[in-house]
């Protein structure tokens, strides 16, 4: 009879791996992490995260596509429905801030601030993965919005980036001052939408 506990533990490894990597990036930085380290963390052998990782770089590089990857999928799910672009918009930062913000992906962004310079193959490696992606996704969105006669033509020819900017500006605040309770965090958003919109509209 096969060992079903045993082998949904070790299903779970990649992600125990990955969340205390998170947890001593959060706490020591990139650089003070070692691969000791994070497999103490996760109650593991060091050998054993060797199985699933085999270096620092590719335990961040991993953290990045599941943490952050869950909210870039579901942006194209928004985006394949028709639907106003308000509603579109707002479908997609509630998902950013409800899957970054005050999470322990928060962890990634104090590492790419603090230690990016040192680390460019990570720097590099969010720009083309993450940062590249979230601004093909918010150009098809804009390009829907002035199909749809929602937005100003213009728009198109904007940077872009200015969309999500407020969303990233939580996430800093957060890592400087800890995290916004409930009712801030609810207003921020509202009013990051209200500005966006106003400034995007035909």
């Amino acid at each position: 009879m096969p060992d079903t506990k045993h082998q949904r533990r070790k299903d779970a490894r990649p992600d125990e791996i990955i969340s205390a990597a998170l947890a001593e990036f959060g706490d020591k930085g990139f650089a003070s992490t070692s691969m000791g380290s994070i497999a103490a963390r996760a109650g593991i052998a060091r050998p054993t995260v060797y199985l699933y990782y085999p270096t620092k770089d590719a335990i961040f590089e991993a953290a990045v596509t599941d943490r952050m990857g869950g909210m870039v999928s579901r942006a194209q799910d928004i985006l394949a429905v028709d639907a106003r672009f308000d509603l579109m918009l707002e479908q997609v930062l509630r998902s950013y801030y409800d899957r970054i913000v005050g999470t322990d992906a928060s962890a990634l962004i104090r590492v790419l601030i603090a230690e990016g310079g040192r680390f460019p193959a990570l720097t590099s490696f969010f720009r083309t993965t993450m940062l590249g992606t979230m601004e093909g996704l918010l150009s098809a969105l804009v390009a829907k919005g002035i199909a749809q006669g929602e937005l100003r033509a213009a728009v198109q020819d904007m940077d872009l980036k200015v969309i999500i900017a407020p969303a990233v500006f939580t996430l800093v605040f957060g890592l400087i001052f800890g995290p916004m309770d409930d009712t801030a965090k609810e207003r921020f958003i509202r009013s990051h939408l209200s500005i966006i919109l106003n400034g995007l509209r035909a």
